[in-house]
């Protein structure tokens, strides 16, 4: 018999039968063919496969089926023929893991970092030969951005020791996530203005006009062309600069013909931070510059050991709850009413700080203090249209509850008050991030 789906690749058999072939393209048969007339074509994983009946039949119940060739189908129909069934999966939960401790780690993080060690040097030495052209990119006008796999960090800062020694470099670590875009504008404007002691403004866009007044007239490309500032920043998609805020005020600073931008990505997803206006503004060059190096300064930050914790404190001062980035994983799976009403609370907790002259101290006592009523708050929210009825109200708090993102407690005159139990610097950040302005 012919089968329907691989006519015109038949052939006819010594035995006066016609076999079934099935080959990967429609070129005609291979030319290898047994002594006996079967074959296999097995030069991929994926090739077609005919296995003739008279030297392998297939173990069935059945003498009408052994008579049938076996087809093994190639591309996406094989991929999916062979992946119909679903794989089983495991019921072990991470948390079943064997503990790792400290000294564990480190001593497997070092011994990762001797094999193929002649191998990233060798790459790195790659990388180092293209600097010129890197120097000269700059030169016109384009601003740098180098991905790839592995830590870029040291490859970069050699760069700018060997073509910016005498140029002023500010290194800006964006996998800290405690650094603001504030702090980068303060300091670039400091340098830029040629005063150091230079009064900053507070709000973001009155610090990017200062700058953006202090352009000269020159335009790219010139001759002889150094930068007065050199803006390196090693992961411009980490946590403190992933919001359309801080991207912005930082292609409005690029964009100053006295600045010079040289960044890492490590981050799959980092093109999408930006739209085609930024771009337009960056004047991105990108480089692969993959180095297979350690995360080593760029993970230090975080507690590798865990998969949670460490952005806020408890009563005792130890770290609990959500941390930096669960707080903003929880913020983002609520509603924007919810979010609002953590807005509210936080706002209350900062101005409650400030108004008391010094920042608050970790403890019972000093927290409560700067938390607020729970009637004031509700009053607060329904002013802004946030909750509707105490019930709404109530139903949005038991979600912070949940995640440790609150704290109740009663004062001395038995009065409920809620807070935030955070430090300073973490509630302040989260005020500033743009998914609680939404």
């Amino acid at each position: 018999m012919r089968s329907p789906a691989m006519s015109g690749n038949g052939s006819d058999d010594e035995g006066g039968e016609l076999g079934v072939t099935a080959f990967a393209n429609d070129h005609g048969p291979p030319s290898d063919y047994g002594r006996d007339g079967a074959y296999e074509s097995l030069e991929t994983p994926t090739k077609k496969r005919k296995i003739d009946h008279v030297t392998e039949k297939p173990h069935t119940k059945e003498n009408s089926s052994a008579d049938s060739p076996i087809i093994i189908l190639d591309g996406a129909d094989g991929y999916f023929d062979q992946h119909i069934a679903k794989p089983a999966l495991s019921t072990n939960p991470i948390s079943n893991l064997p503990a790792l401790t400290s000294n564990e780690y480190i001593t497997y993080v070092k011994e990762a970092e001797k094999y193929h060690k002649s191998s990233r040097e060798a790459l790195t030495k790659l990388h180092e030969t293209l600097f010129a052209q890197w120097a000269f990119e700059l030169s016109q006008g384009f601003n740098l951005v180098l991905y790839g796999a592995g830590s870029k960090r040291e490859l970069v800062l050699s760069f700018a020791h060997e073509y910016f020694y005498d140029t002023n470099v500010l290194v800006v670590n964006g996998y800290n996530p405690s650094t603001t875009i504030r702090e980068v504008l303060a300091a670039s404007a400091a340098i830029l203005l040629d005063d150091l002691n230079v009064k900053i403004p507070k709000a973001v866009p009155d610090v990017l006009s200062l700058i953006m007044n202090s352009q000269e007239s020159k335009s790219f490309p010139y001759a002889a062309y150094k930068p007065k500032l050199v803006l390196l920043i090693h992961n411009i998609d980490g946590e403190a600069f992933r919001n359309d805020r801080s991207q912005s005020a930082l292609s409005r600073l690029t964009a100053h013909n006295q600045v010079s931008l040289v960044a890492t990505v490590d981050h799959i997803n980092a093109p999408i931070l930006w739209d085609s206006a930024k771009l337009s503004s960056f004047k991105f060059i990108w480089h692969d510059a993959t180095t297979f190096a350690s995360y080593t300064a760029e993970t230090s930050f975080f507690d590798p050991l865990t998969l949670g914790g460490g952005g806020g404190r408890n009563l005792n001062g130890g770290n609990v709850g959500p941390g930096n980035v669960g707080i903003r994983y929880v913020l983002e799976s609520l509603t924007s009413n919810a979010r609002g009403l953590y807005r509210v609370l936080i706002s209350h907790q900062l101005q409650a700080v400030e108004d008391d002259n010094g920042e608050a101290q970790d403890g019972r006592n000093d927290w409560s203090r700067f938390g607020i009523e729970f009637k004031t708050l509700y009053q607060r929210c329904s002013e802004e249209f946030i909750v509707t009825n105490e019930l709404n109200f109530r139903t949005m708090l038991t979600e912070f509850y949940e995640h440790e993102m609150l704290v109740s407690t009663k004062d001395l005159v038995g009065t409920e008050v809620i807070y935030a139990p955070f430090d300073q610097e973490v509630l302040e950040r989260l005020l500033e991030d743009d998914i609680l302005n939404e």
